[in-house]
């Protein structure tokens, strides 16, 4: 499809609401709990101080150290490969992760100060800034693939399901990881480009790592999943029937680094020096294939045989406006949020 994107949103109707099967949505209702939690824990945490960045920076030449919350996912790799390479301890700094299981714990966290900047997608950052939760967009990370043929993030199915074209997916059932997120809006999106009656689709919440065992079992029709999940897949036989973020546009943006505003507005030098070792860290992950593979299985229960054949995420540090804006747009389109911020709004000023 065109990589036209600023002309695609245009194109793309409301979604009528008269009629709509409830279960795969009011995404609204399941989202705002989430984004009111966050908030709240902004509020009681606004008297509190850290012992992180904040605190070590001006110690004459010291080390900072700076917590990050993150995922034990494939495309936190070029965090892991900057700390491996030294990137950012010479820009003085010394990175804490901590290992969560989602975008929303981790964002809870950035506001109520457990960390400086959380591993994020930019639809989690835009649904809780939409919430005034007091969150933007640092740094960027990676993105999809180009197709279906090297997207790791796509819709798997068994094989011989049927599901040859986009117009087969009306009236199917999907599993996605979360209800409401990045997976429902962009399949949504993806499909509703295509011309797919997309109020024909339901969604059921299947995570990750049972992806597998639900596609096999015929539970769901396809599943959305994410590597090593695709490749245990593809070894059990299935096949990948549509992988919606590459059909929106090559190396479609996915992951980022957010931060508090409070953390930004009182550590201008810390992030400055982040934003220079992360990038470095990313721009290192793109061109050294192998050790993205080889350092996978150190911070994932990831096996090194998988790690070696599977899928890998596209890292870039571009911070792509233009398709960033367009994913928040999704977010009202599809009734994620009331008022979206724009990617001027989430990018840090």
């Amino acid at each position: 499809m065109s990589g036209d994107r600023s002309s695609g949103r245009s194109k793309r109707p409301p979604r009528s609401h008269e009629g709509e099967q409830m279960r795969h949505r009011p995404t609204l209702a399941r989202v705002r709990p989430m984004a009111v939690l966050a908030l709240t824990a902004a509020v009681v945490a606004s008297g509190c101080g850290g012992d992180s960045a904040g605190d070590a920076e001006g110690g004459g030449g010291e080390l900072v150290t700076i917590n990050i919350g993150t995922l034990p996912t494939a495309n936190a790799a070029a965090m892991y490969l900057g700390m491996q390479e030294g990137f950012f301890e010479e820009e003085g700094l010394v990175v804490e992760p901590t290992v969560l299981q989602g975008g929303n714990e981790i964002i809870t966290g950035l506001v109520s100060g457990d960390y400086d900047f959380g591993f994020v997608g930019y639809i989690s950052a835009g649904v809780a800034l939409s919430q005034n939760v007091p969150v933007c967009v640092v740094t960027a990370s990676d993105a999809t693939g180009t197709s279906a043929e090297d997207d790791w993030q796509a819709l798997v199915a068994s094989e011989g399901s049927g599901l040859d074209t986009p117009q087969d997916f009306a009236g199917s059932t999907l599993g996605i990881n979360a209800l409401g997120g990045v997976a429902e809006v962009l399949i949504l999106a993806a499909l509703d480009a295509e011309g797919v009656d997309v109020n024909t689709i339901e969604f059921i919440e299947v995570p990750f790592p049972e992806v597998p065992a639900a596609v096999s079992a015929g539970r769901i029709d396809a599943g959305y999943g994410a590597e090593p999940f695709i490749t245990t897949v593809l070894d059990q036989g299935g096949e990948v029937v549509y992988a919606p973020q590459s059909e929106l546009a090559p190396e479609y943006p996915n992951g980022s680094y957010a931060a508090s505003e409070q953390f930004i507005a009182e550590n201008g030098d810390v992030i400055d020096s982040f934003t220079q070792a992360m990038n470095r860290s990313v721009e290192f992950a793109r061109d050294n294939e192998d050790a993205v593979r080889d350092i996978i299985p150190t911070y994932t229960e990831i096996d090194p045989d998988i790690a070696e054949r599977m899928r890998l995420p596209v890292f870039t540090s571009e911070l792509d406006e233009q398709a960033i804006d367009e994913q928040m747009g999704f977010l009202e389109q599809y009734d994620i949020v009331q008022a979206a911020p724009t990617a001027d709004e989430l990018i840090c000023g």
